[in-house]
């Protein structure tokens, strides 16, 4: 119970400060321009296939649009180079409001043993046990829960299809985690949908 409480405190804690931030960054920067956020990320993925299935099926995104060389055609512009590489994506949406284009390009990933990049996702304490056994069941490796930040942070590491590093992580968690980094090397598999 006391560990309830300190990881619950702690979280508010962690909320309350980060709110307190943005209220300052907006009022000290009352008539300049500033950013209101990041409007979409890109993740260079190997097959868009394949990681678009990932990224919905696996990870609950919606799919929101494929750009090939038929919707360039649409919008009046020339085929894509190099059967698309760098140019070819599909955009999703995740957790209803970030916006991830999956770009098919053969380059990019973070190597095995690097921690960065990588793309961390927010979930909800309660949620960590559920996600661990989710990836797990459809064989997909994960390090972790860890708790790398303050206590009742948790963590949990696992890669996509191409080999992009990815993070679903939290604040207040009561659960059973370690203290220390992932180990990516762990984390290659080969997904089969």
């Amino acid at each position: 119970m006391k560990k309830l409480i300190q990881n619950k405190v702690i979280a508010l804690g962690v909320a309350a400060w980060t709110l307190g931030l943005r209220a300052r960054r907006v009022i000290t920067s009352l008539g300049s321009p500033r950013l209101h956020g990041i409007d979409h990320v890109t993740i260079p993925v190997l097959d868009l296939a394949i990681a678009r299935r990932f990224y919905c099926d696996v990870l609950g995104a919606v799919h929101m649009m494929t750009i090939d060389d038929a919707a360039l055609q649409r919008y009046g512009r020339p085929p894509a180079p190099e059967q698309g590489n760098g140019v070819h994506h599909v955009s999703v949406l995740l957790g209803g409001q970030t916006r991830v284009d999956l770009f098919l390009q053969n380059e990019g990933q973070a190597k095995a043993e690097l921690g960065h990049p990588h793309y961390a996702f927010r979930i909800p304490p309660s949620e960590m046990p559920a996600w661990k056994k989710r990836l797990e069941s459809l064989g997909i490796p994960t390090e972790g829960p860890l708790q790398l930040g303050p206590p009742g942070q948790a963590s949990l590491y696992f890669n996509d299809p191409s080999g992009n590093h990815l993070e679903v992580t939290t604040m207040g968690y009561t659960g059973d985690s370690e203290v220390g980094a992932p180990r990516l090397s762990r984390l290659s598999y080969t997904y089969v949908p």
